[in-house]
């Protein structure tokens, strides 16, 4: 690989990992992500992340281990090796569009019931319908879209499955 390629692959690390960090998730943890996304292996180990990534050792585990509470990632173990191996978790991506879009459903269920606690005020009632409409509107029609590329992904994976 030459040194455009690890610059580009450092360049894309983090612009990941900013906006990773825009969103309240630590940069390094957007860092890692995005490396693993790229990097031209089933796994990569702790140390191979560290390296690639001009990261310490602790700075990669405190990453690692966000990224697989998050689900993002899996640990994979290989026979006779002692070493951590980390690897995207397929879905992950859907599974996060999934748990955003029940945020969704919660912020309208709370605007309906402030609307009722406090609809009899003028002012309030105004913003609380403009954020009960739009909450509810997303709420009501991003799951759709999401279930339709959903079941698009499962048509694809049993065309291939047969072809």
């Amino acid at each position: 690989m030459g040194e455009t390629d690890r610059e580009l692959e450092l360049e894309f690390a983090e612009a990941m990992g900013g906006f990773f960090e825009s969103g309240g998730v630590p940069r390094m943890s957007g860092r890692v992500w995005a490396y693993l996304l790229i990097v031209d292996a089933p796994s990569v180990s702790a140390a191979d992340l560290g390296e690639a990534l001009g990261a310490s050792a602790g700075a990669i585990s405190s990453a690692t281990t966000f990224l697989q509470q998050l689900g993002f990632i899996d640990r994979v173990r290989i026979p006779g090796d002692r070493r951590d191996y980390y690897t995207p978790h397929r879905g992950a991506v859907a599974e996060l569009v999934r748990s955003r879009l029940d945020r969704l459903v919660t912020v309208e269920a709370l605007a309906s019931e402030a609307l009722e606690r406090f609809g009899d005020r003028q002012h309030a009632r105004t913003r609380l319908e403009e954020v009960h409409d739009v909450y509810h509107w997303y709420a009501r029609e991003l799951p759709k879209l999401h279930e339709r590329f959903l079941e698009e992904q499962r048509e694809a994976a049993r065309a291939t499955q047969k072809g």
